[in-house]
């Protein structure tokens, strides 16, 4: 047909097609890590909220029904055994979401919650509650993906422990001594650098995000 014949028609060619997709596919696995890596971070902050929230809760619930104050509270004795009934008495009765409790490799109890994650109790000075914000999924390190709280009788906190600062928890050669200041944030990424246990209070500091100077990758 004449009036088709006389019309130009444009069309990319192979090789710029290639070249395009070539540069997207680079520009994707440019941005793909940063978008996963923002989006695991929303997704550790939200699941952190929600625990310390519930936590709170649970020791605040148990007070108001037995007529409790926090420094009344017992601290438990050494062992699975003391430990989960520890659990089963002051907490469980306000966890709806345990689908079970187990003994980890070192007998402690061990909770797995519904969303994936989980909870383990163990006795050191006071309790220690450390909280795996994906359960049995890598790395499982503190700092990373693993969060220590603290039951000091009936006052559950972010680990604020100072007692070993100065001997356990020593800075290098040279940096300023640590403080036992839980609410200078300076000091407490300082320690969260040195130890993952810290990070939580930090974390608590920030209103549990993590800040682009988090010491950890995440």
């Amino acid at each position: 047909i004449k009036g088709l014949r006389d019309k130009k028609f444009f069309a990319f060619t192979l090789a710029e097609v290639l070249i395009t997709l070539g540069i997207i596919g680079v520009v994707a696995a440019m941005t793909m890590p940063v978008l996963t890596a923002s989006s695991r971070k929303s997704e550790y902050s939200a699941r952190l909220k929600k625990y310390y929230s519930s936590m709170q809760q649970a020791v605040l619930l148990y007070n108001q029904d037995h007529n409790m104050l926090p420094e009344d509270w017992p601290i438990p004795d050494d062992g699975y055994d003391s430990l989960k009934s520890f659990w089963d008495t002051r907490f469980a009765p306000y966890f709806s979401n345990v689908i079970s409790i187990e003994k980890d490799n070192e007998d402690d109890p061990l909770i797995r919650l519904a969303d994936g994650t989980s909870l383990k109790i163990r006795k050191g000075a006071v309790v220690d509650i450390i909280y795996d914000v994906n359960g049995d999924k890598a790395p499982n390190q503190d700092g990373k993906d693993r969060y220590w709280f603290l039951l000091n009788k009936g006052t559950f906190s972010a680990y604020g422990w100072t007692e070993d600062i100065g001997t356990v928890h020593v800075p290098d050669e040279d940096e300023e001594p640590y403080t036992k200041d839980m609410n200078d944030r300076d000091n407490v990424l300082r320690l969260c650098k040195k130890s993952g246990s810290f990070c939580s209070q930090l974390l608590l500091l920030d209103g549990w995000e993590f800040k682009n100077d988090y010491p950890n990758k995440i």
